[in-house]
């Protein structure tokens, strides 16, 4: 499941920016840290839309590594709502992918990480209560998913 790997690139971003996982504070760990949450994010957008939107990868759009056009697929088929701060930082989170594994200089700062690292603890949340409220009440929260 999306989820579960998404977790995990959590759970990667988390020991990266730690004491015990960079105890050097070597910046491109960081770097790799900011690639995980990127791909935790994208992950769990991914989820959003195969389980709450009924979308998979063959829907235009989904083979997308872009934050902010996956959170407008979201909303465009569910009434889920993507939280604001999220919204604010997808273009900057988006960027950590490719940039955190071929720039030469380090660009992720550990405030931002753990930030980020929130705001995937946020979505995952939602994505559950959305689930959980769609399987009280199936197709109650899905629009129509016509391409």
């Amino acid at each position: 499941m999306l989820l579960d790997r998404a977790d995990r690139d959590i759970y990667n971003a988390k020991w990266l920016i730690s004491p015990s996982g960079n105890p050097s504070n070597d910046e491109l760990l960081d770097d790799m840290a900011a690639y995980h949450v990127q791909q935790g994010i994208e992950k769990a957008l991914k989820h959003a839309l195969k389980t709450i939107c009924c979308l998979d990868e063959t829907y235009k759009g989904y083979r997308t590594h872009d934050i902010m056009a996956l959170i407008n697929i979201v909303q465009d088929h569910s009434d889920m709502k993507i939280p604001e701060r999220l919204i604010n930082a997808a273009i900057d989170i988006t960027s950590w992918e490719a940039r955190s594994r071929y720039n030469d200089s380090p660009l992720s700062v550990r405030k931002e990480i753990s930030e980020a690292i929130d705001m995937y603890d946020e979505l995952k949340q939602l994505i559950l209560a959305e689930l959980n409220k769609q399987s009280e009440q199936p197709d109650s929260s899905v629009k129509d998913t016509k391409n």
